[in-house]
């Protein structure tokens, strides 16, 4: 099918019709991207940089916005950030050269809604991701960043055809340039460093640069608890990275949905692994999931593949790794009421690959 085939056929799919701010200093690619859209019945208004930007969305009111990340004057990251505060519920999509995989994981966790690599070697790709961000803003469901629409399941438990596409297209690139993909999920680790009241976190990480990355990441919830998680992306022969932001996606939309209840870490298991069952792209993984309780000192581990040490100060404990998520990690051994007291240290280590310790406690 030649270009011009494919965008009349997008253009018979396109469902809405909207007003597109495209936030780019290259006048070309602008000229080119302008064409595209409004071959396929789209409106669009053009910004050679953030703060011009800036200066006209109010007036503009577009209904969605395409923003290069390097620009001069006020950078796509500068803008984004102006953009989350003043216009929450504005919809951004993000175009990124290769390498630039941590500001693409630092607007991620700003709620950007999508991004995309230049050259945009096919534009059918823009439309698509347009289109469900376009359908998304027009919901009342609750809005998702663009791994969270990788991986939503259908009711039925199956993924839509589209989504498939957009995953595979991502997923493609990433494993294509693993650089790109270790700088992605090395950028979506949390800081080093929080506190919550009486209560702090502080973690440690060093691993090898050749290999995709050890992720950990923790939630303080209402309920009192904290929860956390690590997955070895490097694990997987193939889908690492897939499996990786699964379980980024389907942790996050499950604290979410916790509220002040506690969490059932055999749940959030449960739930994970439907969603590999489900998910193209992702494959058993090496993980581990907890939850401590601040309120009564005391930790949970599931094991999923990784096995850790806790020390509370007074006892370690050495925790086995059993079987892998997506392999029944769901029959492993769920270790309880580990005690914390004051302060604990949990560790995990492997030899000529990566080391990693958290250390949670009461603030001296």
């Amino acid at each position: 099918m030649s270009k011009t085939d494919s965008q009349v056929a997008v253009a018979i799919e396109q469902q809405h019709s909207a007003r597109v701010m495209v936030v780019d200093d290259d006048p070309v690619f602008r000229s080119v991207t302008r064409k595209f859209l409004e071959a396929i019945g789209h409106q669009v208004v053009e910004a050679g940089d953030g703060l011009e930007a800036l200066k006209m969305l109010g007036e503009v009111q577009p209904d969605l916005v395409l923003c290069d990340l390097a620009m001069p004057l006020l950078t796509g990251m500068e803008f984004t950030e102006e953009v989350r505060v003043e216009y929450p519920s504005l919809p951004v999509i993000v175009i990124s050269a290769t390498g630039d995989m941590g500001d693409v994981a630092k607007a991620l966790r700003m709620g950007v809604k999508d991004f995309l690599t230049k050259p945009l070697s096919d534009y059918r790709y823009l439309a698509e991701a347009i289109e469900v961000v376009l359908e998304e803003s027009s919901s009342t469901a609750e809005q998702s960043d663009f791994v969270s629409r990788w991986f939503r399941l259908d009711e039925d438990g199956s993924d839509s055809e589209q989504q498939e596409q957009e995953l595979h297209w991502h997923l493609d690139y990433l494993q294509q340039n693993p650089n790109a993909a270790r700088e992605l999920l090395t950028a979506l680790l949390p800081e080093k460093d929080s506190s919550l009241g009486a209560w702090r976190s502080s973690y440690r990480l060093l691993q090898s640069t050749t290999s995709l990355p050890l992720v950990f990441d923790y939630s303080w919830l209402m309920s009192g608890q904290l929860a956390f998680y690590l997955v070895d992306a490097d694990s997987a022969d193939q889908g690492g990275v897939a499996s990786t932001l699964l379980v980024r996606t389907l942790f996050d939309d499950y604290v979410r949905r916790l509220q002040h209840n506690s969490i059932d870490l055999k749940g959030l298991a449960r739930n994970l692994e439907k969603g590999m069952a489900c998910a193209r792209g992702a494959s058993t993984v090496e993980a581990l999931f907890g939850t401590i309780d601040l309120a009564e000192g005391s930790v949970s581990i599931l094991p999923a593949g990784l096995g850790c040490r806790w020390d509370n100060g007074q006892a370690q404990f050495n925790i086995a790794g059993g079987r892998r998520l997506g392999d029944n990690c769901l029959s492993n051994f769920m270790t309880k009421d580990l005690a914390l007291q004051e302060s604990g240290k949990l560790t995990m280590s492997r030899v000529g690959s990566s080391s990693f310790s958290w250390d949670i406690g009461l603030m001296v």
